[in-house]
């Protein structure tokens, strides 16, 4: 039986894994060591290499799926498929790549001699913004946003930002948690927290709190996907305090990112008020996913 001995994500493994990301400039957070490190637990997300192929697994059961292959500079991505097919034929486990990108689309149609079904996953794109406008907020389009922006500007004109620094983490950890008792628990979301903050520096996070009264009121964090895209992956914010969420997000991209084209602040899992939140953002376009399944040959 054909064997691929997979391992969950490691911070030591770090620079191992984006060396396959870094091939291709992937769009999608999915495609970034950071994310299936912090998430892993909650997705039961392990990985393996094999012909210097990065493959992905998620979920358990007969709920598991692939990630499209990996390959490295010299290795085949086709083979990468064709391996994923003979380690499912042999426990007689469906075939089912999700988080495939239109590029992934483009190589099976085009290398792969199977018949496959191809679903847009359209809960799971993602939302990619233009830096720029997020800090200018310019125009008509932008025009509710601004109005929050400004309404919170002039009753709290002496609010305070404030990087992460080793000296300010504990009153950001306090912050989230009192979001959370507030808000409801999270388990999911806490345990990616609690490993951010654990590895930090290790990750190469970014992050920011905005202080109220002395309060800590809201907080985010990021890292570089590539040269050309942030990604935001937490944002937290008392959502009773008026245009707080536009300047925790304008602040942190003006002091962080602002010399980066893109911005990747993630998917609205197919909740209504989500995804109006984020379209009211005017996204420049989206990383696509896709499922694909097996048709049989």
């Amino acid at each position: 039986m054909f064997i691929i001995e997979f391992q969950s994500f490691q911070i030591k493994d770090k620079a191992y894994i984006d060396g396959f990301f870094r091939i291709h400039h992937y769009e999608g957070i999915d495609c970034t060591f950071n994310t299936l490190f912090l998430w892993q637990k909650a997705f039961h997300t392990v990985w393996s290499v094999v012909d210097d192929i990065l493959f992905i697994r998620a979920g358990e059961g007969e709920n598991s799926f692939f990630m499209p292959p990996f390959a490295g500079e010299k290795a085949s991505f086709s083979h990468g498929l064709e391996l994923i097919h003979r380690y499912l034929e042999e426990r007689n486990l469906p075939f089912i790549l999700k988080g495939v990108s239109p590029w992934v689309l483009e190589q099976i149609k085009c290398h792969c001699a199977r018949g496959y079904d191809f679903t847009a996953d359209r809960d799971n794109w993602e939302y990619i913004y233009r830096v720029d406008d997020l800090i200018r907020l310019s125009g008509k389009k932008f025009k509710m946003k601004k109005n929050h922006l400004n309404s919170f500007l002039r009753e709290y004109s002496d609010y305070v930002y404030e990087p992460i620094t080793l000296e300010n983490r504990e009153d950001a950890k306090a912050g989230i948690a009192e979001w959370f008792r507030r808000h409801g628990s999270i388990h999911e979301e806490e345990v990616a927290l609690s490993t951010c903050f654990d590895y930090w520096d290790e990750l190469g996070m970014r992050g920011a709190l905005i202080r109220i009264y002395g309060k800590v009121e809201a907080f985010t964090a990021g890292d570089l996907v590539n040269d050309h895209m942030a990604h935001v992956i937490f944002e937290k914010a008392n959502p009773t305090i008026r245009g707080l969420y536009q300047v925790i997000n304008r602040d942190f991209l003006v002091h962080e990112f602002s010399d980066v084209e893109f911005v990747n602040r993630e998917e609205d899992l197919g909740i209504e008020g989500l995804r109006q939140a984020k379209m009211e953002y005017n996204p420049d376009h989206f990383a696509e996913k896709y499922t694909v399944v097996c048709k049989g040959i």
